[in-house]
């Protein structure tokens, strides 16, 4: 339909020049000396526009001529622009399928085009250091550096892999440069808190934890156990010194010291450093207690067998208390039996050795936990009964025998040091006893 418009439209322009030529019946006389020249309107108008039109397509001729070079430039930029382009995604897909030496191939390949240049070194290197060559990561962060556009993503790529590298200092001090250069995010934020726990920053990693916290970039479970580890680790950095361990655990904000597992290792800390800590283990333990019995799980029973090896003076209020607890707690089970063993080992620390045997064979009746044989061993050893100290103490070693690893934990652990002193009372003082 459109060509049949145009050719309509050139038939009557047609027409109408026609009519125009043939009515037109003017002269023109051009006088060049010696000679004149006389030619018709129509033909001297007919010479003028070809001669316009030779003038215009000559000129057109000449510019396209001149352009020439300035196409075949931008021909070959655009050739290798898209070449790189190529190369770059299929060096992203080798990279993300695991096949490192095939994506670091393309990714130097793609180096022929400028606009992907710094993405593909970005690629390189990080191939190259997946395969461990450390050396051509380098390389190829240096040649990432010259674009200025993936400076972001250079200096967040190194300092995640070398923190991978345990290169802790030159990490952060990529992550320092993006700080001081005003460009945060959350990723930066988590390789910051990586390599501060690797290194032993255990200040700065609390800061990012708690950072990471506020912008909910941090499972709450994962929240959790890094601030259980960083304070641990910031509460036995000070156990040489009880005014220093005191301290430090007053600097830990309350909501973080209601957490079970961090009063656990502060009270052990508490009780292992200075008899004098005692209170403070007891209102570490009391604070991180769930109020009723029937809702403790195996923490709370540990945080109840350190309780009961904190030394206060006097122990009266200490054992009231178990023995409210008792009166809560179920008829049966494990948590009667930890809450009587607890009972029967203040009392036992108390030299009253009638009502520490009637706890400690509750205890054994609801549970025959090995913790509580040995208890009852070092009771019968301590008033004399030798036999059923022994026959107690085969039966414990039989019961730790076959208690697998992980429940008996490290040397410092509850269990491990029960084992020693079961009553948290030193040989000297059991002899004494």
């Amino acid at each position: 339909m459109r060509w049949l418009s145009s050719a309509l439209l050139l038939a009557l322009l047609a027409a109408v020049s026609a009519l125009f030529l043939r009515a037109n019946l003017g002269n023109i006389a051009l006088f060049v000396p010696p000679y004149r020249i006389d030619l018709s309107l129509n033909l001297a108008l007919f010479t003028l526009a070809l001669l316009l039109a030779a003038v215009y397509w000559a000129a057109r001729v000449m510019q396209k001529m001149a352009d020439f070079p300035e196409q075949v430039r931008l021909y070959r930029a655009r050739r290798e622009e898209i070449g790189g382009n190529r190369a770059l995604v299929e060096s992203v897909k080798n990279f993300l399928e695991g096949r490192f030496a095939r994506a670091e191939k393309s990714a130097r390949a793609a180096q022929s085009s400028t606009s992907t240049a710094g993405v593909a070194a970005l690629i390189g290197a990080r191939s190259a250091h997946r395969m461990q060559e450390y050396s051509r990561r380098d390389e190829w962060l240096e040649t990432a550096e010259r674009d200025a556009d993936v400076d972001t993503a250079r200096l967040v790529a190194s300092a995640e892999m070398l923190t991978e590298q345990r290169q802790n200092d030159a990490a952060l001090t990529a992550i320092g440069r993006l700080k001081g250069e005003g460009r945060r995010h959350i990723h930066a934020m988590r390789i910051a808190l990586s390599a501060n726990l690797q290194s032993g920053r255990w200040d700065d990693a609390l800061k990012a934890v708690r950072l990471l916290e506020k912008r909910n970039a941090l499972h709450a479970v994962a929240s959790r156990k890094l601030k259980h580890a960083i304070y641990r680790e910031l509460i036995v950095a000070q156990s040489h010194d009880a005014q220093a361990l005191e301290a430090m655990w007053r600097l830990i904000p309350e909501t973080d010291r209601q957490l079970p597992e961090i009063a656990l290792d502060a009270a052990r800390l508490f009780n292992a450093t200075d008899a004098a800590l005692g209170q403070l283990a007891i209102d570490a333990i009391d604070a991180a207690l769930p109020i009723a019995p029937r809702d403790w799980d195996e923490t709370a029973l540990r945080l109840i067998d350190e309780y009961s090896r904190a030394q206060v003076t006097p122990a009266r209020a200490q054992l009231e208390r178990v023995e409210d607890w008792l009166k809560l707690a179920p008829a049966m089970g494990s948590t009667r039996a930890t809450l009587s063993r607890a009972a029967g080992q203040i009392c036992f620390r108390e030299q009253l050795w009638g009502k520490s045997k009637s706890y400690l064979l509750e205890s054994l009746a609801a549970d025959a936990h090995p913790l509580t044989l040995l208890a009852l061993a070092r009771l019968a050893e301590a008033i004399g009964d030798a036999g059923e100290a022994a026959e107690y103490f085969r039966k414990a070693a039989l019961g730790l025998a076959t208690l697998s690893t992980g429940s008996l934990g490290v040397a410092g652990s509850p269990l491990a040091r029960s084992a020693r002193y079961p009553n948290n009372v030193e040989p000297a003082r059991l002899t004494r006893a």
